[in-house]
């Protein structure tokens, strides 16, 4: 084999490599109450201003924890109906607790998404967990994209 034969095997190979796995490169866990996320504008308008972020919540209150990273190029263009699967894993517990939101649409000048555990399924007294995984699934259940504590998969 040449070298320019193996220098362009390599290439391809790693071309895939690079462009064949969607990852979300970095995840934020942090609890917000109320007051950290109401922002000016909603004392005039009454509605929620969300800025640059998408908020995904498991319930309608805005206290809980979220789980916040970057919208990449790849997460834009992921089919209607994908779902993101958040599993998380509670200090003291080995139950695997699953919170399903459908994936938003992603309007232009968005740059992060907030999933966050609201209201009764994440309290301010509660610690953070122990092992979490977020997955992004198209509608057949192909997995898309995927990012894990390092706990996640330790054993």
């Amino acid at each position: 084999m040449s070298k320019h034969q193996v220098l362009l095997l390599f290439l391809f190979c790693f071309s895939f490599s690079i462009f064949g796995k969607n990852e979300i490169s970095r995840v934020s866990l942090k609890f917000y109450n109320t007051d950290e996320l109401t922002r000016i504008p909603e004392y005039f308008s009454g509605k929620e201003y969300t800025g640059n972020r998408i908020y995904c919540r498991s319930n309608e209150e805005k206290e809980g924890l979220y789980f916040s990273f970057s919208i990449n190029k790849d997460l834009r263009f992921f089919p209607l109906n994908t779902n993101i699967i958040l599993s998380i894993i509670r200090p003291g517990r080995t139950e695997i607790k699953q919170f399903n939101f459908p994936f938003p649409t992603i309007e232009k000048g968005k740059r992060e998404i907030f999933l966050g555990l609201t209201g009764k399924d994440w309290t301010s007294e509660a610690p953070p967990p122990i092992a979490w995984q977020i997955e992004f699934k198209n509608p057949q259940g192909k997995l898309l994209a995927r990012k894990k504590s390092f706990l996640w998969d330790h054993d």
